[in-house]
């Protein structure tokens, strides 16, 4: 909890100062006359405020988990992972990315709207961070570990340095602080998983050699 909150208080504080700074930069603006600067003042304030909003946004989604679940049911991931790929056509078209997804993929049990932010957040990561390859190629699917059914996104892009692939699931933790997003999705990730019964983590074998975030969830025979 104290980490949680320190970590919570840092990052709502860094826009907040903005927002101060700026208003006070306005109101000199202003008694000096100078609208053209007070307009642009204005844009980063409203740039500050949206970052917050999206803050408290992602913080509100992460405390529903595991407080309010919807009925589980059985999941057909073929289709849920061609609904997740349909919202992000947009961002995939524009990156210019290669997205190929395994046939077969079974049938898990759980919360269906829950397992669609695992795949989306993973997706979304995969896209935002795929590097600058020549080609950019992102694989869906599943693999056997033992008797343990895992399934994957795996990328060929930027990739992770082994000493950041546990704390990257932290809350706002971002190894590219100047990329877009909040910094909650992968922490996000691992609650709803482990909430599930499952287990979430990444391989890679360093900076440029891509990423593959696994997880597992409880098969649609087994149930919670």
């Amino acid at each position: 909890m104290d980490r949680f909150t320190y970590t919570v208080s840092h990052d709502l504080k860094s826009p907040l100062i903005t927002i101060q700074s700026y208003a006070g930069m306005i109101k000199r603006d202003l008694e000096a006359g100078n609208h053209v600067r007070a307009q642009d003042d204005l844009k980063r304030i409203e740039g500050a405020a949206g970052k917050m909003t999206a803050l408290l946004g992602d913080l509100l989604e992460l405390s529903r988990v595991g407080r309010q679940k919807n009925e589980s049911t059985q999941i057909d991931m073929n289709r849920l992972v061609k609904e997740c790929l349909e919202q992000l056509t947009g961002s995939i078209a524009v990156s210019q990315v290669e997205v190929t997804v395994q046939s077969d993929l079974p049938a898990v049990f759980g919360d269906k709207k829950q397992v669609g932010e695992i795949v989306q957040n993973l997706i979304e990561n995969a896209v935002k961070y795929r590097g600058d390859q020549a080609a950019h190629r992102i694989e869906i699917g599943t693999r056997l570990d033992g008797a343990e059914v895992v399934f994957f996104v795996n990328d060929n892009g930027k990739g992770i340095e082994s000493r950041f692939h546990e704390t990257i699931f932290g809350l706002f933790e971002k190894l590219d602080t100047a990329s877009e997003g909040t910094g909650v999705g992968l922490a996000l990730v691992k609650r709803i998983v482990e909430v599930h019964g499952g287990r979430v983590w990444v391989e890679s074998d360093g900076v440029g050699k891509g990423s593959c975030f696994c997880f597992t969830l409880p098969k649609a025979a087994e149930g919670f």
